[in-house]
This record gives C-alpha cells, structure tokens and sequence, in this order.
C-alpha cells in the first residue's frame, strides 16, 4: 500500500518532471508504431503483391547480323521448349525494323518549337520514327495488342500469308482499307527488293474517345504493323536483322532454374541467353521497397538514439533527486520498495504515453505511408511502365501501401517501448542501490 501511495504522490509532487518524461516516451512511441507498422506493412505487401505475377522466362537470341552460317531457332524448336511441365503457356513474337517506301508514317511533335523570323508565330517541327513489323499467331497477336491498349476494330487476328494490321490513324494518314497492299522495306538491306503486304486488318486504341490525346508511346505503336508467323520467317534477311521475342510462363516461381536445364539438355544453344522478370518485379516494387528500407532504418535509429537519450535523461534526473531519496532512506524507506514506487510510478507515464501515441498513429500513419511512397516515386522515375510488361495480376500502378496495424504489430512495438521502460528503471535502479546517504550528506557542499 506505501508503494501504491508513494507512486501517486510522486506524479503529483513531480508533475512536470513526469510529462516531461511522458512527452519523451510518446514521441519515441509514436516513431516506434509508425516505422514499424510501415515497415511490416510495405513487407507483407511487398511478398502480396509479387505472388499475383507469374515467373516469365525470356529467350535472349544472339546477335547474327554479321554471320553468314549461323541460324536461329525455328518454330518448332521454341515450341518444343514449351512442351515442358514447367511451362503454362508461350508467347512467340517475331520483330524487324522496317521503313515505308511511298507511305508517310506518323510523326511525334518535337518539345523544341522553333520561330518564324517574320513574327512571333511558334512554328511546331516534328520527327520521324521508325516502324516495327511484329509476326505472331493470332492468340500471341490478340494478347500483345491488349497488353499495349490497342484492338481490333476491323478484321480479324487470323492472318493469311502476306496479309497484315495497321493502326486506324496510320490508315487514315495515308488514305488506306481493307484490301489495299503497302510495301516495306527491312532497314539494313535496302538494296533488296521491298516486301509487299495487304490489309486484312486494322487495330486502334481500346478508348477511342482519347485517340487525339494519346502518349507518345501509343503515338510510335502506331506505325507498327502485324503479320502472322510465317510471314515475316519468308523475309530473306530475317536471320540477320529480325529477332525473335519468345517468352515462356511457368507454373511455378521456383521452377525457372530446372527449366532452363531442360531447355539447355534439349537444344539451347550457348550462345543463346535466358532472363526472367524478376528484374522488373523488383524494379516494379522498388519504391515500396525504398519506403521500406527508409522505415526500418529510422525505426533502428530511433531505438539505438532513445534508449540512449533516455539513459542519460535518467542519470541526470536522478542527480536531482538524491536528496528527497536521502530522507525516505533514513526513514527507513528499503531500497526494494523505492525500486517498486519508481517503477509503478513509470509503468503510468507509460501506459498513458503508448495509448496516447495509439490514438495519434490512426490519425497520421496513411498519410506518412502515401507521402513517402510517392517521394520514392520520385526518386526512382516513373516505373509504372513496366506494369504492361508484367502477365497476370493488376495492371494498375501502385498508388498506395495499405497500413495493418496487427496483433503482431501491437507486440512489437508494445515490446520496444517496454525496453524504454527498461532502460529508464534499470538506471535508476543502479544508481540506488549504488546510493549511500552518509557519502552523499559528506560530498554536499556547506550551503545547500
């Protein structure tokens, strides 16, 4: 009963003493759950989030653009490769740079805007792109056309030998329909004699009431043309200047090195080079990852410098306090039970300091979450482009890091300021028993 009774009388005789302390505890408190909760939120949705994306191994070919013998892979050797047990499903594109020989492909205004000398009109200058002719069977067509926000709206993804798509706005640029033929030529050998192909398809953006306000990139897709397969394997210097973009899903993200050991047992040539997107999944989550590591590493600090600042708070807080100890002493106050006051006493700061500190958290932790998201956004560029390269799950960019303040958050960050407490008490816990009235009344100078 003395001890309950001494504790109370103690906050309200130290009253400023112990809100100084409860100010200290509260903020290393509120640090505490905001750098925890963010760091075992962006985490757990850091391990979420990559589970949505399947693994996607990507067969690298080597450059043969100056080699008369070597040949690469056909068809049936990429698909042999798919016929694995590891491999849900393939995607076989084939690409080569080529340019229009009497049509106008679609250019991109320049950022520089030049002015005519006769007055102060701004006169826009444009640039040319190149175009990509793209061969793929009519699921891989359909798929890649969705993937960049692009549909058919005339035709269909069946394509005929020598039959092709083109984009409605390079259709209407140059005054072309179903039926008509163009003609290509593969950059890099000009001297042979153009490809000629026929419109049986046209493909325009998914939304078509924002086809005037498209980006660049959708801007460049538009001189792009598609044929099937087989159409642009019959180009003569395909070996040479095209590529073939061939990507396996597999069923499991941990199957990819026994896939490629199957893959190198049945046919891949050394020279030929595999990677994963991996690299962009975690290019993907590297601002979440950012946020994280920035968390963890206040949450460090915070621990390491607050245990600190607290101990040295204590030592001089207890200086000040030698002499009321020294009376309680010779009124035969035990060392034990000024131990149990002191620490009855702390437990209430905080207690009062931790639901304090609770309360504060809801108020502020989203908002500090989606601040520092967005700055890591900042400082690693615009990533949200590699969400259109990466099959299966959401599509969408991430905008936010959901905050769950858990059971085991609750334990954690309850145990950490329960070390504050520590360090407080075993501090003065030391020190009183290291006391001894007699030696503190003979070091005390003559007038205090």
């Amino acid at each position: 009963m003395f001890v309950l009774k001494h504790a109370f009388l103690n906050l309200r005789r130290h009253s400023w003493k112990s809100f100084v302390v409860c100010i200290m505890l509260f903020l290393l408190s509120l640090g505490i759950i905001v750098t925890e909760t963010i760091y075992t939120s962006a985490k757990r949705f850091t391990s979420d989030y990559s589970q949505q994306f399947s693994t996607v191994a990507t067969v690298i070919e080597p450059d043969l653009s100056n080699s008369t013998h070597e040949k690469k892979l056909t068809k049936e050797q990429y698909l042999k490769f798919g016929e694995s047990k590891y491999v849900k499903s393939v995607k076989m594109m084939a690409s080569i740079p080529v340019s229009f020989n009497t049509l106008k492909p679609i250019e991109i205004p320049s950022p520089i805007q030049f002015q005519k000398l006769e007055g102060n009109e701004l006169e826009k200058s444009f640039y040319q792109v190149g175009a990509n002719w793209f061969g793929a069977g009519p699921q891989d067509l359909v798929k890649e056309l969705a993937e960049s926000g692009m549909e058919i709206s005339t035709g269909n993804a069946t394509l005929r030998m020598n039959e092709c798509l083109i984009s409605s706005e390079f259709a209407q640029l140059n005054e072309l329909k179903i039926g008509d033929s163009i003609q290509v030529t593969v950059i890099g050998n000009e001297k042979k004699a153009p490809q000629t192909l026929r419109i049986a398809g046209i493909y325009q953006p998914k939304n078509t009431a924002q086809i005037g306000g498209t980006s660049e990139f959708m801007v460049i897709q538009s001189n792009d043309i598609f044929t099937n397969w087989e159409t642009i394997h019959a180009v003569e210097t395909f070996d040479q200047f095209g590529y073939n973009n061939v990507s396996y899903e597999l069923k499991n993200q941990n199957d990819f090195d026994r896939f490629l050991k199957e893959m190198e047992t049945t046919g891949l040539p050394s020279e030929y080079q595999v990677v994963t997107n991996e690299a962009n999944l975690k290019m993907l989550l590297s601002p979440v990852n950012g946020v994280r590591t920035l968390a963890g590493t206040v949450l460090l600090g915070i621990f390491i410098f607050g245990n600190f600042g607290l101990a040295l708070f204590s030592l001089r807080q207890f200086k000040q306090r030698q002499a009321e100890i020294c009376v309680v002493r010779n009124l035969g106050i035990t060392k034990k039970q000024l131990i149990e006051s002191r620490l009855l006493e702390l437990l209430v700061v905080t207690v009062f300091s931790f639901a304090v500190a609770l309360l504060v958290t809801n108020w502020i932790l989203q908002p500090i979450a989606d601040w520092q998201l967005l700055n890591q956004k900042m400082l690693m560029g615009n990533v949200d482009q590699l969400f259109s390269s990466m099959p299966g799950g959401k599509t969408e960019p991430i905008k936010s890091i959901p905050m769950m303040f858990n059971q085991l958050s609750f334990f954690n960050t309850l145990g950490i300021t329960s070390l504050f407490l520590m360090t407080i008490i075993a501090i003065d816990s030391y020190q009183l028993f290291k006391f001894e009235p007699l030696e503190f009344l003979l070091e005390r100078n003559v007038d205090e």
